[in-house]
């Protein structure tokens, strides 16, 4: 069983391996399809070595969708526990003016935008707990 959980904003995890963007376009979230794993996903990666939390997230997004017109930022840090240990993301949110060509072509097949949840989910667990946390957070903005 995957465990997934929101880390206390005054927590800031020591190592962090995963970035996560929830990206918005057109109207609705923005998913990749990963070559390996066969489903749909938000845009994610590892920092490169040096590299902080914010510059690999802006690293993937531009990767893995081609988006190059958009507005980041973070949401929150997060766990992962599958078994063997927790290990740590981070979540931005994005607002993507504009998409180009995909870059990383060797792990992404395609970006497609859906209004909702995709069925067809690799890492089902943890994309479905990071969606629903990026929907939150622009219920939140569209109120203010």
């Amino acid at each position: 069983m995957v465990r997934v959980e929101l880390v206390t904003p005054e927590i800031e995890p020591l190592m962090v391996t995963y970035v996560v963007i929830a990206a918005r376009h057109d109207g609705g979230w923005l998913f990749v399809r990963h070559r390996r794993r066969g489903g749909y996903e938000l845009p994610a990666g590892h920092p490169d070595p040096g590299e902080d939390t914010v510059e690999a997230a802006v690293r993937e997004l531009k990767e893995e969708t081609g988006a190059s017109d958009f507005v980041m930022k973070p949401v929150t840090y997060y766990s992962v526990d599958s078994g063997f240990g927790k290990q740590y993301g981070r979540l931005f949110i994005a607002e993507v003016e504009t998409l180009g060509d995909i870059s990383d072509t060797d792990e992404i097949e395609g970006v497609k935008v859906f209004r909702r949840l995709p069925r067809d989910l690799s890492l089902p667990e943890v994309m479905t707990v990071l969606f629903k946390v990026a929907q939150q957070q622009m219920v939140g903005k569209s109120k203010v």
